[in-house]
């Protein structure tokens, strides 16, 4: 036998002669797998930081993914019930359908008949039906604009037994624009409601009057909410929801609430999906679409805005259509609608906190919320306590305690993260942003991923250049609290001044991140407070909770790429204290980060092609987005191992590689641009406008374009927009003929009926076929009346006219600091307007003239019979959409696809 194998038989009968020695092998084990996880080493730290990537975005990706969070019905009823809303949504997105179409005739005839057939037999409901021509009326619709309109608004009233409470309005609107089929914007809003109101058919009569708006040109004005608030039923109302889509898809989100009192029973909803980051954008501007919600809170009713949000690229395209929506993006909309509806219809809501802003969220299907006075009075008290608490905490450990903190540990986070805002800024504006400025519309991500990864290497390397054998943990953290601190005394501040502003709304975040670094921090000091002071051969030691327990339980072996550092380990990294303070502030740190910042890019990364003012905000998100991921690991970014940090090297590398060569569009993000076809005498001329050099490329392939060898004209107009013009031969059909004249005549009748006061007065005579929308635009503030006759044969004196709006057969506004703009909109496809014209010649001005402007607007592309054939109605835009490559969307210009303008002299 061999030394080897004596030495081996001797070890076996030692083993099995020591079974306590043996058995405690197990224990052991497990502290060892324990002690390689929580003690603080570069691998474990590592693969802490890995996982917490991982879990974040999984959740979130739960979260907001339709798939996984969204379930369809599984009841026979809801299931019938949704198979129904689905052929309404069907039928109702068959065509474009805008307001000046035959496409939205059919679908007010289509949901005329449903509402009918759907109320039949229930005495408790009414309809009533704004085509019967009494819903017709002249208002301000903006600064210096007035707007005449005639509503074909569809009404359903559900009486309540209990007529003392406040009525419930549930409104969507069924016109889509020019371009679209309006599939998610509105139709799944319209088919929500047609499926709250066979809901509600089936049930006992509610306790609170329930009234169903169907209402007609939101897009170009929100004239159907602004009807109904005209209509006599709208003094039954005092709370609303309204269903919305600003996007094409996806989640149907709680973009705002009036007030906290009505926002928190979104609780009661089944799948509620909300974040008040949308409703600061809309207070503070940077949203600039708007939905019927403004009107109705403008007229003191309270209530909620629930739209969809993404994707904005195929928003008001021909790809709002049938083929890009989810049934259960549909559900998910008609569900929260009924549930929402049942628990108001049902209850009574008292007053409390209708004039507090609401501050709310979601999580996996769970929503919260809080009012802003709550939230203003727990950011006080995180505000006081962290100064009072913290800051005596640090003079005591620094002062008894022997904390020695180096001007190296100091700096490191300010000088860093100037040193990476430098270096950030200088590759988003000088590289990213300049090589290819309009990539955010399908790679966001990757921009932040990228820039993500740069920031941390910049701050990696940073630690190792400023504090070389330093800790920062501590030092971080209580720095990085006190920059969420100094966020959260402005956010208090501003909450405190106006509890109903909404434009901190969105900024809760805040707060749990300033908690969650102010708790560690606080855990950190109280650390050093019932530790021993440290003793001269380790003064960088930084006890979490207990200092004197430091140095438990350590091995001498280190990783090996610690090893490889010529850096040693002080015996305080080798506790387990770095693990509860990495878990209390990082994941959570993170995933709300990361959310709260994903949300945001997916409201505003399309707006890239809007504006040169909209890319410089959405890579000024991106910037900050980026950063704000990364400042939650700062405190221990130094000890991420080589293989990480190798990880991170190739991510950016990659990153900029692709972000610098990758193609901004494709088909499921295209570029986005938009149409109008002007005539002007025999001439036909379209124009694109849109950003990006793709735009005039490919329409030189355009067969019309190729053909004629036409000449494309691109010009820059304001803010980054290009228009790009060619002459067409494409003629429109809606007309059988080529000239301008035939679409649109413009006369003038002068009249000195009303010349006292030196107000000069003139009618003007509109005349249009197939049309139901003009504009005239006047220099100025000449014009102080505008009036739109109706049935009666005369223009009363300009002194007898009251200011504002008035109604004695014809329809008068009048505003004596002067109307700079009339838009006109009206029912009847071959009636003319008919307007007169009040105005007041400057006081230099001795022509005494006034030339205006006079454009009307065609928008319906249904086919034209014309003898024995079928011909497109606005061929030009056929061929664009025909021809156009798929990485290209096509929306409207204005308020139609053929626009026909005169100037017109009034003397």
């Amino acid at each position: 036998m061999t030394d080897a194998e004596v030495s081996s038989s001797v070890s076996d009968i030692h083993s099995e002669s020591h079974p306590l020695r043996n058995s405690s092998n197990k224990p052991n084990a497990i502290f060892r797998f324990f002690n390689a996880i929580f003690r603080y080493r570069k691998t474990s730290l590592s693969f802490f930081v890995i996982l917490t990537l991982i879990l974040g975005l999984v959740i979130s990706f739960v979260d907001n993914s339709l798939e996984y969070s969204i379930d369809l019905p599984k009841e026979r009823s809801e299931q019938k019930l949704l198979d129904e809303c689905w052929v309404d949504l069907q039928a109702i997105a068959e065509n474009q359908h805008p307001y000046a179409s035959s496409g939205n005739d059919a679908v007010h005839h289509y949901l005329k008949s449903k509402i009918s057939n759907i109320i039949h037999g229930h005495k408790h409901i009414d309809f009533d039906n704004d085509l019967n021509g009494t819903n017709k009326f002249l208002f301000n619709s903006s600064f210096k604009s007035v707007a005449y309109y005639e509503s074909n608004n569809l009404l359903v009233k559900i009486e309540g037994s209990n007529p003392q409470l406040p009525g419930f309005l549930l409104s969507a609107h069924f016109d889509s624009v020019p371009t679209s089929f309006g599939v998610t914007d509105d139709g799944m809003g319209v088919a929500s409601l047609l499926g709250v109101l066979r809901f509600l058919v089936t049930q006992k009569q509610p306790k609170r009057t329930i009234i169903f708006n169907f209402n007609n040109n939101e897009e170009f004005g929100l004239y159907g909410a602004t009807a109904f608030v005209n209509h006599p039923w709208f003094n039954k109302v005092g709370y609303f929801i309204n269903l919305e889509g600003t996007g094409a898809g996806g989640k149907a989100i709680l973009f705002r609430g009036t007030d906290y009192g009505i926002v928190k029973y979104f609780n009661k909803v089944r799948y509620p999906y909300a974040s008040s980051v949308f409703q600061q954008g809309f207070a503070n501007s940077l949203i600039h679409s708007e939905t019927d919600y403004k009107v109705y809170r403008e007229a003191g009713l309270r209530g909620l805005d629930l739209a969809f949000f993404k994707p904005r690229d195929l928003y008001h395209t021909a790809e709002d259509n049938i083929k890009n929506v989810d049934l259960k993006s549909l559900w998910h909309m008609v569900s929260n609608a009924i549930d929402f509806t049942t628990f108001i219809a049902e209850n009574e809501i008292d007053e409390t906190g209708a004039d507090e802003a609401a501050v709310y969220t979601s999580i996996l299907n769970t929503f919260y919320s809080i009012s802003s006075t709550k939230l203003t009075a727990i950011n006080t008290v995180l505000v006081v306590l962290f100064a009072i608490v913290n800051g005596a905490l640090i003079f005591i450990t620094l002062k008894y305690k022997k904390w020695h903190i180096s001007t190296s540990q100091i700096l490191f986070l300010p000088i860093s993260l100037l040193v990476v805002w430098t270096i950030v800024t200088l590759v988003v504006a000088q590289v990213f942003q300049a090589s290819n400025p309009l990539l955010p519309t399908s790679r966001p991500l990757l921009l932040v991923a990228t820039i993500a990864s740069i920031s941390t290497i910049v701050f990696y390397l940073t630690s190792r250049l400023l504090s070389h054998n330093l800790d920062l943990k501590l030092v971080c953290i209580l720095e990085v609290s006190f920059i969420y601190w100094v966020s959260l005394v402005y956010i208090t501040r501003s909450l405190f001044i106006n509890k109903s502003d909404q434009r901190h709304s969105g900024e809760f975040a805040i707060s749990i991140l300033f908690l969650l670094e102010a708790a560690t921090s606080l855990l950190g000091l109280s650390g050093w407070m019932f530790s021993r002071a440290p003793s001269k051969a380790s003064p960088d030691e930084e006890p979490l909770l207990d200092g004197a327990s430091h140095g438990r339980y350590t091995s001498e072996d280190e990783d090996e790429d610690e090893r490889g550092d010529n850096f040693p380990v002080p015996e305080n990294k080798r506790s387990y204290d770095w693990s509860l303070q990495y878990l209390l502030t990082v994941p959570i740190s993170f995933y709300i980060v990361y959310n709260s910042g994903w949300l945001i890019l997916q409201g505003v990364n399309k707006t890239v092609q809007e504006s040169a003012v909209s890319q410089e905000f959405v890579y000024l998100v991106i910037q900050i987005f980026s950063i704000a991921l990364v400042l939650p690991f700062i405190p221990f970014v130094r000890y991420l191992n080589r293989l990480l940090i190798s990880a991170l090297f190739a991510v950016a590398l990659i990153g900029s590689l692709l972000a610098l060569s990758t193609e901004p569009f494709n088909e499921q993000n295209p570029l986005k641009i938009r149409f109008l076809q002007t005539l002007n005498d025999t001439e036909s001329t379209v124009h694109i406008y849109g950003r990006g050099v793709e735009v005039p490329q490919f329409l030189t392939r355009i067969p019309s374009v190729e053909e004629s060898k036409t000449r494309i004209d691109c010009l820059s107009e304001v803010d980054g927009i290009e228009v790009c013009s060619y002459k067409s031969s494409l003629f429109p059909n809606i007309v059988s003929s080529n000239t301008s004249d035939d679409y649109l005549e413009v006369l003038v009748k002068n009249s000195s009926e009303t010349g006292s006061f030196g107000i000069n007065f003139n009618e003007v005579v509109i005349k249009a076929p197939k049309n139901r929308m003009c504009n005239i635009e006047f220099p100025g503030d000449e014009v102080k009346a505008v009036l739109v006759k109706n049935d009666t044969h005369r223009f009363p004196p300009f002194k007898q006219l009251p200011d504002g709006f008035s109604h004695d057969g014809d329809y008068i506004y009048k505003d004596v600091d002067g109307i700079r703009k009339l838009y006109l909109n009206k029912l009847d496809w071959n009636s003319q307007f008919d307007i007169g014209v009040y105005w007041l010649p400057g006081i230099n001005d001795k022509s005494n003239v006034l030339d205006i402007y006079v454009e009307c607007f065609w928008a319906d592309l249904s086919p034209v019979s014309e003898g024995s054939g079928i011909k497109p109605a606005i061929p030009a835009y056929d061929e664009l959409v025909h021809y156009s490559p798929n990485y290209v969307s096509i929306a409207n210009k204005e308020r139609g696809l053929v626009s026909v303008g005169k100037q017109v002299e009034l003397k």
